[in-house]
Parts: structure tokens; sequence; C-alpha cells
């Protein structure tokens, strides 16, 4: 409704209006300043383990923070239940109940943490709860590589919120679209952020901040304090894809990448993707030189405390990018993915941010 009077207003007063606006973003920018480390009320959307360490990461130590897990997701059951509660950060609760509208209705928030912001539950939630009624501060968190797509999206004029490949109905692009003009809108009065661990290019920084969206960095500060177990470089550990199982690369290239580097280095501890398939671990158990350690916990808590004189090799991946950030004086040997095992399911924005992994994050002085 508020959208609505302002563009009638600028249909009668341009410049009236104009003035409006300013005084608006510079209000908000003062009220944001001062609300920032005083106590906010804030909940955390996630439906994988990167987004639910990402939150951990954003949590300021005033602020009331509750985490929203959608335990129905692939992986998340296993992963909250090996999850100790301990280890959350003070002011931190955890519910596994996902993105709500009724949640959103009834409990007032300074702020949204969004771990995917293309997900359909959170459209639902976020369309439905403030659809007459002002959002709050909204901060996108890390999805993986992933999250490049939904920054470039939110810096394009127009566009709905959808994955890559992804293809939806007309009533879901409809709520994509409308929850993407949002976010953008928050972007211009200074209320869209990204906090992240991802290395970040010149250009999308640029794009984003053009637009009015603002950019934090962090290297897994929390992470670094929680007592988790090692391993050790003899344990010589591979990185699992789900580009294979994801119908992205050709699967018998990529069994063929792991069993070069089983000829080429001797035994090795694979640590699978939670979305690679069982019959492809299976085959790859009945080669005795594989160890196969499937987690409950993300990679990121595994390998968190390797030796400097070990190494770790994968595909291009998030947890290539988040481990090199954990682990500065740890080997991280990333294979660019050669063209030909593309299937062709993937756009070429895909490929390119995939296999850019020498991108160096800007400096934000």
């Amino acid at each position: 409704m508020a959208e609505l009077l302002m563009a009638e207003n600028t249909a009668t007063n341009p410049k009236k209006t104009q003035k409006a606006v300013e005084k608006t973003v510079e209000t908000t920018a003062e009220n944001t300043a001062e609300k920032k480390g005083t106590g906010l009320a804030s909940v955390a959307f996630v439906e994988s383990p990167l987004q639910f360490l990402s939150a951990l990461e954003s949590h300021e130590p005033t602020e009331d923070l509750l985490i929203r897990a959608r335990a129905s997701a692939k992986g998340m059951t296993s992963f909250l239940d090996a999850f100790d509660t301990d280890w959350l950060p003070k002011n931190v609760r955890l519910e596994r109940d996902g993105a709500k509208p009724k949640l959103l209705r009834k409990t007032h928030f300074d702020r949204i943490y969004l771990g995917d912001a293309c997900s359909g539950q959170v459209h639902k939630a976020l369309a439905l709860a403030y659809l007459e009624r002002r959002m709050p501060e909204v901060v996108i968190l890390d999805d993986g590589l992933a999250t490049y797509s939904t920054i470039e999206i939110l810096t394009a004029k127009r566009g709905p919120l959808v994955r890559p490949r992804q293809k939806l109905k007309a009533s879901r692009t409809v709520m994509a679209a409308h929850v993407a003009d949002r976010l953008r809108g928050l972007a211009t009065v200074g209320k869209l952020r990204w906090h992240t661990a991802l290395p970040v290019a010149k250009p999308l920084r640029t794009a984003f901040l053009k637009v009015g969206g603002e950019i934090t960095r962090h290297k897994f500060e929390h992470l670094q304090t929680l007592p988790t177990g090692g391993s050790h470089p003899r344990d010589n550990p591979v990185i699992g894809s789900s580009l294979a199982a994801d119908g992205l690369i050709d699967a018998m290239a990529y069994r063929a990448w792991v069993g070069d580097i089983i000829d080429a280095h001797g035994s090795i501890t694979y640590y699978p993707h939670r979305r690679e398939t069982e019959e492809f671990l299976a085959d790859l158990a009945r080669d005795d030189r594989v160890r196969i350690k499937n987690l409950g916990l993300p990679i990121e808590l595994r390998l968190i405390n390797l030796p400097p004189d070990s190494t770790i090799r994968s595909l291009p991946s998030t947890a290539a990018v988040s481990l090199a950030v954990l682990n500065p004086e740890v080997t991280i040997d990333v294979t660019e993915i050669p063209a030909k095992w593309w299937t062709g399911a993937s756009p070429d924005s895909l490929r390119q941010s995939l296999n850019a992994q020498s991108v160096k994050a800007d400096d934000d002085s």
C-alpha cells in the first residue's frame, strides 16, 4: 500500500516525492545505525548445514537470534542431530520448523537472515507475512556458489529469484518475482546486506553496492572456536561433489577423476556430498583404497584442524573456498572442470563461476 501511494505522489509532484524518498533513506540509515548491536530480535531461515553455519557467523553478540532450520531438507536432519546445541552462541535458539508466515505475522523481527533466497517456502512466508507491511532488514547468507546467482538477480532491474536450471509454475514465478522486487526495494533504503566468506569479484561487488546493497565479511570466526575433531594428512582427503549427481557433469568422467587421484596419491578418505547417490558411493567403496566418511556435520567442521602439511583435493565447490578461508596454511588442490565433462544442463554463467576459483575478494576498506 505504501508503495502505491508513493507511485501516485510521484505522478503528481515528482520533486516533492524525491525529497521524501531521500529523507526516508536518511531516516532508515540512522535507525539502522542506532539498532545495530543493541539487542536486535532476528530470525534466520536455513535449509542446509552451510546456511546454518553462516547464520551463526552473522549473529551479533547482543542479538537475540532464532534459527528456524528446515529439517525436511536433504541432509538437514542428520546434521541437526549431530550438531551439539552447546555450540550455539549466547542468545541463539534453534527450532526445526523452517519458514512459516504465522511466525513472521505474530512476532516482530528487526532482521531476517535468508539462507536460500530462492526457496519456495521462504518466498511464501515473506510474501504472505509482508504483503501490506514494511519488511525489516534482510541479510543474505552464503548458500554455496549458487549465492553468486542470487546476488546477480538482486542487482538486475527485474527478474524472479530462481535457482539456475529451476523451472517454476506461473504462480511460483509471480511470487519469486514479488519477493525479488521487495528485496531490491530494501536495497534502495540501505536494508539489504550480504554477509559472506566467499570471494567476491569486483564486477559483482560493484553492481551490488550500486543498487544500495551492503557487503560484510566473515572468516568463520565462531566455527573456529568449536571443539570439533580434526584429521590427519595421511587421510588424503577428497571432497565429494554433487555435480555428477545433479546431472551437470558426466558421472563416468567424475568417477575417473577420483580414480586418477587414487592412482597418483594412494589411499584416500572420501567425504561425500549430501546429494551423491548410494549407488555411486557403493561402487566407490568397492575399491579397498577408498575410505568413505559420511558426515552428519559439515566438512568445514570435520577438516578445520588439519595440520599445515595437508592437501585437500576437490572440484570447484563452496567447501573448497570455505576450507581455504579456515585453513590458509593447508593446500587446497582444486581441479578445474574440463569443458568436455559438462552435460549441457547448466548455464554458461554457472560453469564460469564454478571454475573461477582464482578470484580474490575485494578489500572492503
